[in-house]
């Protein structure tokens, strides 16, 4: 009886650990678990927009954040595609191809999300507040809700959503496994609407070791660059672009380039680079289109912006942002002919 009740009350201070581990903690926990934790199981994402819903159906192979394999079930239109993370590269192809694809950029990640989350809580951009827990495919949950403080930010869109200018983010809330600290499902709604975003494991698998083929590409499989896309390598967007890059020489004091976007329309290759600095924010754009009366897309009339184009050349050049006229046309003027 005696060792009945020593075991107890053992169990009662072990929960009573857990109730009393503060929120962010168990954000911090579920960081770690992405990034060391050896899974393999099938999520199902969904998007929903009033009456209107989408579903995308996966199934995932993860070893902590080095290896990565994402198949999509659904929708039927991409059954069969396959994602792998190698090296420092996302691959995408198809089986029945025998080709894959490099991503000029990763698709969104749990782990960056969720070290975006704890970053923002850190700063007091959001609060955070646990919630009544509950199971997720028969897992205790600890259940965490965020919600940001003040002026709500815009979130960037998610993959495949149904819309392109989504709302400001209302609440953020995880479903944290206790067991292992996994985010089983995760689930976001917007302010203002009855749009929400929600990723839910529907199977979950904690392997020992997964076979090193899962992230290797078949024999026989070639490799192609992207024809357009997004890119945070200069080098790389230029083998895309096809043309040498013209950067201006002078750039304001603590300057940082972004990301470099490269796209094409009518005929022509068109690329903007990015760049932020303490003043403001300010595109590039440019293509090279010798003898054609080309002319570069002028920016949104509801965003007070500056606009500066020129030509030099077969070069068309464009520079669009929130700095003052003066210092737009300086940067302009340093653009090599």
């Amino acid at each position: 009886m005696k060792k009945l009740a020593l075991l107890g009350v053992g169990l009662g201070l072990l929960g009573l650990g857990w109730a009393q581990e503060r929120p962010i903690e168990w954000l911090q926990r579920a960081v770690r678990a992405e990034q060391a934790l050896t899974v393999s199981g099938e999520r199902i994402t969904e998007f929903q927009r009033g009456e209107h819903r989408q579903q995308i159906v996966e199934r995932f192979w993860r070893q902590g954040a080095r290896a990565f394999r994402i198949e999509v079930v659904k929708p039927a239109e991409r059954k069969g595609e396959i994602l792998l993370f190698q090296g420092d590269k996302w691959l995408l192809y198809r089986p029945d191809a025998k080709e894959a694809v490099v991503l000029p950029m990763p698709p969104p990640m749990h782990e960056m999300t969720l070290k975006r989350l704890l970053l923002a809580v850190q700063r007091q951009a959001m609060s955070l507040t646990m919630q009544p827990p509950e199971t997720v495919l028969n897992r205790p949950c600890i259940v965490l809700m965020l919600q940001p403080e003040g002026s709500p930010p815009k979130p960037t869109a998610p993959p495949f959503a149904p819309t392109r200018h989504p709302e400001p983010i209302q609440s953020i809330t995880l479903w944290i496994d206790r067991a292992t600290g996994l985010v089983l499902r995760r689930e976001v709604r917007f302010r203002g609407s009855e749009a929400m975003v929600r990723v839910e494991l529907t199977r979950l698998e904690l392997p020992d070791r997964l076979a090193p083929e899962l992230f290797q590409l078949p024999e026989g499989v070639s490799l192609r660059m992207p024809s357009e896309g997004r890119f945070e390598s200069l080098e790389e967007a230029q083998k895309v672009a096809g043309f040498t890059l013209r950067l201006p020489h002078y750039l304001p004091d603590g300057t940082k380039r972004e990301s470099i976007i490269v796209r094409r329309m009518r005929g022509h290759v068109l690329v903007a680079i990015r760049y932020r600095c303490p003043q403001g924010d300010f595109t590039l754009f440019q293509t090279l289109a010798p003898h054609a009366d080309f002319q570069l897309p002028r920016p949104p009339r509801r965003r007070p912006l500056n606009a500066h184009f020129w030509r030099a050349g077969d070069y068309w050049f464009g520079l669009v942002g929130t700095l003052s006229k003066a210092e737009m046309e300086r940067i302009a003027r340093s653009v090599p002919k």
